[in-house]
This record gives structure tokens, C-alpha cells and sequence, in this order.
């Protein structure tokens, strides 16, 4: 077997040429047979020896011979696996044919001494043009047929001796010089049409793989953009376009929104790495519990979100929960432990008609809210108490910008005293907001709205300026000075710095900041990693710090050890019927007895009775709040109740 030339454009043209050559060949074949049997007739006409019929016998077997072995190299595909060989075969048969040929001319006297050449000539002529017309793919098989046939011819009309031969021989050779030029030409034209077309098609063949690429490049992109890469599921992209449609179709729509609990845990812990790898196999047992037409998301972070539709929404998303929650009751296996993960989950259904996204998914995270209120790893659904505190949530966003900048807010100072004697050491800011339609608004849900709103700032600023004047105002006053305790919500910790906004506001009105007293509840202490920085302003800046609602959380007594804590206040919730209440006797007795030695002062709130006060005292706790010893009140009010008390004020030791 012959090698293939390695250009791929010499190959397709070698295709096409023994190609061409092979479509050609029977119709010469035939055409040369039927010329030899013309001829064969002619000249036994003229001489009547039989002798040419045997050189048409010759002719015919040469026919069919060349027709024999054409035919096998068709069926064994040759062309296409050898083309060079193809042709190669063609020309040899062709010059083979063109000698058998070449002998009527030679051999003319043989035949007939008186015959005249001129039909002869003109015959071996035209089977010679008709051999290159049929070969002009490639010259070279006519011209190996046509030129042992024209020379001889030639030669036959020079050695005759007449002058009407040299003539004739003088047209023939021009007449052969213009067939085998027009051979070349015709070749070479052959071969430029088929470099075109082979350029064209490797440009077509290339612009389409470009193509091919692009798609795939475009497929890949919009998979990339529409899939979240640590998990495989929907992203927040793709899960927007779905929830939209599937709202506006009209049939049944419910949300599933889910969140890891105490992820940040995990994070601060034991890694991001860690973190991630839990991510994954929640996320794989989240798609696992999915039937074939829910779509699981991962919305970001901890976060995901499964989109139902069709019939029963709201029964298919609780069984739903109910599946992904007991999947998650075995532990998962992070970098060689066991980690037992829980979730919360809200739930959101509609069964049947329009609905707006935005309000589905409000009601989703409301029943999320609720859950992770409730205990965490437990699953809520959205109901119509639930939609009551959606509609004032939307009202407080609505109205809450507005109110703050308008002097809609005010702040109120209650009193903390030390209870042996009475005597004033401080004050707590309280935030206080009656709305003209919901009434009074609880502080916690006015932080909450203001941190949605990105508000946090501008209000914390609010509150810190009304606290600075305050104690401003009991510098102009006879009384001794006092402290003021200000509330920050753990996650103002992490989206701004309440220590340098409380820093510029105390800069501003002169006010030492030991004086100003931050109040963080336990969950920020959940956090370490992302609240150190903003503990340590805290205790750059020369601020007390304060533990809010202590014993509501699960912070451990221990851990009180490890803080640099000024003061911790004990919720109203252990406060309420202490006299009769042994249980929450002996945990402030503990606390107490942990807290005194360390210098943290102890404040009780919600201190409503003497007997309360009596019994906190006997516990150890020595300072407290509440309706006993004064009721909330405005600046002036705080000033005024201040300076009448009947025992001058102490100054804390901040």
C-alpha cells in the first residue's frame, strides 16, 4: 500500500482527480471500442485483409481488461484509500492503449499500400482529443493514451514523401501541441477549482467548529451562570427566573427556603474548607429528598431554597421538610468527623393564582424568621398570624426612613440604681416609635427594619446623639454624673462600626466616653471571629461593655471568665417571681458568685416590687432596673428626676 501525501489539500485534490478519471473511464472504454470497429471496417472495406480484425480483437480485450481491473479497484474503495495509486494504474493502462493504437498508422502499408492517410489521420486525431476531453482532471492519462497515437501518426505522414503529407504532419503536430496544452491547462484548472472548493470547505468546516464553539463556549457560560459551583444546584439567578414564571402561571407555587444552623460555627471553627464540604453534602441531601419536578437553589452562603409546583403545594412542601429533616438526623462526615447538622426551614404555599414574588418570598423568610426563633432545627409554616407581622413589617420599612428623618423617633432613659441605697448610677436609652396606624413599635423590630433598610447607622447615630445630650445635660445640672447604657444589635457588629460612630458623636459633644456604656446581647459573643475587631474599638475607645439579657441565650457561667465585660444585666424573664422561684434563685446566685470577684457589676431588670429588690439583694445582685425605681422618661424628664432624687448620685466607676 502506497503512502498518502500528508497535505490534506494534495489528498483531496488526488480524490477528486481519480474520482473524475473513474467516472469517465466505461463511457471511453466504450467509445474507444466503437471507433476501433469503425475503423476495423474502413479498412477491410478498402484492402479486404482480415488482419485488422485482430488488432480489433486486441482493442477489445485491451477494454476490457482496463473495464476488469476499474471495477476492482471501485468495489476495494481505492480511490479514497490510494488515490495516487489510482491514477498511477489509469496512465499505464492508458499508454498501453495508446501503443496497441499507435500500430495502425505504423503498420498502415501492412493493410494497404495504396490507402491514403488523410481519414486516418483525421480518426487517430480525434481519438486522441476525445481521450484528453475525458481525462482533463488529470492530463496525464490522456496525454499516456495520446501521444504514442499522434507520434506515430506524425511519423507515418513524414515518412509517406508526399507534400500533402508534410502538411497534413505540419497541422497535426500544431493540432497535437493545442491538445496537449489544452490537457495541461485543463488540469491544472481542474485542480485549482478543487483547492478552491477544499478552501472554501475547510473555511466552512472551520467557521462552523468556531461555531460549535461558541455554542458550547455559550452553553458552558450560561450553565456556569445559571449553577452554583460548590453545589451543582440552581443558583439566585436561575432560581429568579423560574419563581417568576412559575408565579405569573396561575397554578400552585409554594417556597422551601432553608438555612444551615450555627453555620458560622463551623466556619470560625473548623475552617472554610470545612465549611464548604458541609455545604456540598447538605446540598446533596437536599437534591437527593427533591422529587423530579422541585427545584432545588442555593441561594448563597448557608441558604437554600427548593421552588414546588402544581397541585397540593402546600402538603408536598411539608413532606418535603419533613424528608430533608430526617435525612439530616444522620451525621455527616467532614474531613474524618461527625458533624450532626440541623436546619430551619420556612415554608411559603399558594395554591392557585397569580402572586408576586417578592411577596412569596417574604412570607417564606417570615416563616424562616419564626423557625429560627423558635429554636432553630424545626420547620414553620406561613400563617395568618404570620401575615399580620408581615403587614407591619412592610409598614415599618415603608414609613421607617421618613420617621427618622423627620423626628418621628424619640428616646426614652430608664434609670438604673443601686438597690441597698437607692442612689442613681446610669441610665438605659430606649428607642421608642408610635406609629400613626400600628402604635407603639417594639425597639427590636425597629433595629430589624433598619438594618434592611441599611438604616442601622443613621439610627444608632439617632439614638447615640440623643444619649450624648443627655449626659450633657446633667453636666449643666447639680447632679453627680452618671452613665448611659445604649443597645447595638450583634449584627450592627459586622455591617458598621458602632464604636467610632458613638466615638465621633461623645468627640462632639465633649462627652468622656468611660461615661457611655455598649449593650450586645449573647449572640454576638457567637461570632468571635467576625466581632473581635469591633470588641476591641469598644475597649480602645474607653467604652464600658455590657451583656444584655443574660441567661436567655447559652452563654455558659464559665464563659464569664474569659470576657472583659463591665457589667451584666440579668433578664426581667428570671426577675419576675424570684421570691417564690428556687430554680432562677440559685442561677443568679450563681452568676453572682462568679461575676463579683471578676469586678462585673450585676444590674437586674424588670425590678417591679420590694420583695423582688430584697430578694436580689440577698442573691448579690446589687444594682437594678425598673418600674420600683422609675418608669422610662424623655431627656428633660430624666434631667428633672435626676436632680430632685432625694440622695445625691455616685458617680460609677464605668
Amino acid at each position: 500500500m502506497h503512502a498518502i501525501s500528508s497535505d490534506p489539500k494534495a489528498t483531496a485534490v488526488a480524490k477528486a482527480q481519480a474520482s473524475s478519471a473513474l467516472q469517465n473511464i466505461y463511457l471511453t472504454l466504450l467509445s474507444n471500442v466503437v471507433i476501433a470497429v469503425s475503423l476495423a471496417i474502413l479498412l477491410y472495406l478498402d484492402d479486404g485483409k482480415t488482419l485488422i480484425f485482430q488488432w480489433l480483437g486486441a482493442v477489445i480485450a485491451m477494454a476490457l481488461l482496463r473495464a476488469w481491473w476499474v471495477s476492482r479497484m471501485v468495489s476495494a474503495g481505492l480511490e479514497r484509500r490510494d488515490p495516487q495509486r489510482v491514477l498511477r494504474h489509469l496512465t499505464v493502462a492508458a499508454f498501453a492503449s495508446g501503443l496497441l493504437w499507435s500500430a495502425i498508422p505504423l503498420a498502415f502499408w501492412a493493410f494497404s499500400e495504396k490507402q491514403n492517410i488523410d481519414y486516418i489521420a483525421f480518426i487517430m486525431a480525434g481519438t486522441t482529443t476525445g481521450a484528453i476531453i475525458q481525462s482533463l482532471a488529470c492530463s496525464r492519462i490522456g496525454l499516456a493514451f495520446g501521444a504514442p497515437v499522434m507520434i506515430a501518426t506524425l511519423v507515418r505522414m513524414v515518412v509517406s514523401g508526399s507534400g500533402t503529407g508534410y502538411i497534413i504532419a505540419l497541422d497535426a503536430i500544431f493540432l497535437t501541441f493545442m491538445l496537449f496544452r489544452a490537457a495541461v491547462i485543463g488540469e491544472r484548472s481542474f485542480i485549482t477549482s478543487q483547492v478552491t472548493a477544499f478552501d472554501a470547505t475547510d473555511l466552512a468546516n472551520s467557521l462552523a467548529d468556531a461555531n460549535s464553539e461558541v455554542l458550547n463556549s455559550n452553553r458552558a457560560l450560561e450553565t456556569l451562570a445559571r449553577a452554583d459551583p460548590l453545589t451543582g444546584l440552581a443558583n439566585r439567578s436561575h432560581f429568579r427566573d423560574a419563581a417568576q414564571a412559575a408565579c405569573s402561571s396561575g397554578r400552585g407555587v409554594a417556597f422551601v427556603l432553608c438555612d444551615i444552623d450555627s453555620f458560622k460555627t463551623i466556619n470560625d471553627t473548623r475552617g472554610h474548607d470545612a465549611g464548604d464540604r458541609v455545604i456540598e453534602a447538605v446540598a446533596n441531601l437536599l437534591r437527593a429528598v427533591c422529587h423530579a419536578d422541585d427545584l432545588p437553589v442555593r441561594l448563597g452562603g448557608d441558604e437554600f431554597i427548593v421552588l414546588l409546583q402544581g397541585d397540593g403545594v402546600t402538603e408536598r412542601s411539608l413532606a418535603l421538610a419533613g424528608r430533608f429533616t430526617a435525612a439530616l438526623k444522620a451525621p455527616l462526615t467532614i474531613a474524618g468527623n461527625a458533624l450532626t447538622m440541623t436546619c430551619s426551614i420556612g415554608i411559603a404555599a399558594h395554591e392557585g393564582g397569580p402572586i408576586d414574588v417578592e411577596d412569596l418570598f417574604a412570607r417564606a423568610d417570615a416563616a424562616l424568621y419564626h423557625a429560627k426563633a423558635d429554636g432553630r432545627a424545626c420547620t414553620r409554616i406561613f400563617d395568618a398570624r404570620m401575615h399580620d407581622q408581615l403587614a407591619l413589617q412592610r409598614c415599618i420599612d415603608l414609613d421607617l426612613p421618613q420617621a427618622l428623618a423627620q423626628g418621628g423617633l424619640h428616646v426614652e432613659f430608664q434609670p438604673q440604681v443601686a438597690m441597698a441605697t437607692g442612689e442613681a448610677i446610669g441610665f438605659e436609652t430606649l428607642l421608642r416609635w408610635r406609629h400613626p396606624k400600628a402604635g407603639m413599635i417594639p425597639p427590636p423590630d425597629i433595629v430589624r427594619a433598619a438594618i434592611r433598610l441599611k438604616l442601622s447607622d443613621q439610627l444608632l447615630s439617632f439614638i447615640g446623639e440623643r444619649a450624648c445630650a443627655l449626659l450633657r445635660a446633667v453636666d449643666h445640672t447639680n447632679a453627680a454624673p452618671v452613665n448611659v447604657a445604649i443597645n447595638v444589635s450583634p449584627r450592627e457588629l459586622s455591617i458598621h462600626s458602632p464604636a467610632s460612630i458613638l466615638k465621633d458623636l461623645a468627640d462632639r459633644y465633649g462627652v468622656d466616653p468611660r461615661r457611655i456604656e455598649i449593650e450586645i446581647t449573647e449572640e454576638a459573643l457567637f461570632d468571635p471571629k467576625q466581632c473581635a475587631r469591633e470588641l476591641q474599638r469598644i475597649d480602645q475607645f474607653g467604652f464600658g461593655l455590657a451583656i444584655d439579657d443574660f441567661g436567655v441565650g447559652h452563654t455558659s457561667i464559665t464563659n464569664l471568665m474569659t470576657m472583659e465585660l463591665d457589667t451584666i444585666k440579668i433578664d426581667r424573664s428570671f426577675v419576675h417571681g424570684i421570691t417564690a422561684n428556687r430554680q432562677n434563685q440559685q442561677l443568679i446566685a450563681a452568676i453572682a458568685a462568679v461575676a463579683r470577684p471578676l469586678g462585673h457589676r450585676i444590674i437586674a431588670e424588670g425590678v417591679e416590687t420590694e420583695d423582688e429588690a430584697q430578694a436580689l439583694r440577698m442573691l448579690g445582685c446589687s444594682y437594678g432596673q425598673g418600674w420600683l425605681f422609675g418608669r422610662p422618661m424623655v431627656e428633660n424628664e430624666a434631667v428633672a428626676w435626676l436632680t430632685r432624687s432625694a440622695r445625691p448620685a455616685v458617680k460609677s466607676a464605668g
